[in-house]
């Protein structure tokens, strides 16, 4: 069960000062855990890469991605 929380880097079309955008991605724990440790981007269950986020950093109105969200 996915139990950690990424999000992808910020692309051109985000805003300027962020770091990281978009949805939050559901992240196996198994590979989110150590990431979190290493900041090294991984792949959600969605196929995206995303940097693993302590989940107190995470505003609580943040959607989750709809493919993370229902499973792909």
């Amino acid at each position: 069960m996915a139990n950690v929380i990424g999000r992808a880097r910020r692309t051109a079309e985000d805003p300027v000062g962020e770091k990281l955008a978009g949805p939050l991605h559901a992240v196996d724990a198994t590979v989110g855990r150590p990431a979190l440790e290493s900041h090294e981007d991984v792949p959600a269950l969605c196929g995206a890469y995303v940097q693993v986020v302590p989940v107190e950093d995470v505003p609580d109105d943040t959607g989750l991605c709809p493919a993370c969200q229902h499973g792909s």
